[in-house]
């Protein structure tokens, strides 16, 4: 969490409440359709009902600014070289990251994404992994992480980026 999110009014923390899920469905998914809604909710309450993932979420006051999912191990795409999945085994891996597009650019997304590297080092992994579409820049410019490949998603070309932590 950057050390001013506080002074801006907003905070991030673990959701663990239907109503987490709840108030960020709300808060999040103005563009989605009745489908993509149910699906994106069924997600989230996954992630707070499973030990093994978490649902952190972006809050000022009552409003949910953006989420951050993350779970302890998920499956590389399938083209992804053998030795890349063995380098990864002991990885945690950021499944979603969205910030409400009024509040875009304030530091919540680097805020949420902080606490994601946190949490995977509380579990003691070796390091976080995330697919992303426009923002491998970001990732790498912010928080060190390394392009390790790129694989075509449903037609979608993602790059798979990495970090290794230290000690």
């Amino acid at each position: 969490m950057p050390a001013n999110s506080l002074q801006l009014g907003w905070h991030v923390t673990i959701a663990g409440t239907k109503e987490d899920v709840v108030g960020t469905v709300q808060s999040l998914s103005g563009h989605m359709d009745v489908r993509q809604r149910e699906r994106f909710e069924d997600k989230l309450r996954r992630y707070v009902r499973k030990p093994d993932r978490d649902l952190i979420i972006a809050v000022d006051g009552n409003e949910i600014l953006g989420f951050y999912t993350i779970t302890e191990q998920d499956d590389l795409p399938p083209a992804m070289p053998l030795a890349t999945h063995a380098r990864l085994k002991d990885f945690a891996c950021c499944t979603g990251l969205l910030v409400h597009p009024e509040r875009r650019r304030q530091g919540i997304g680097a805020g949420l994404h902080r606490r994601g590297e946190q949490w995977a080092r509380e579990r003691r992994k070796s390091g976080l992994w995330l697919s992303t579409r426009r923002h491998a820049d970001w990732y790498r410019r912010h928080f060190g992480y390394e392009e390790i490949g790129r694989v075509m998603v449903k037609s979608i070309e993602r790059t798979i980026m990495a970090k290794t932590f230290a000690g």
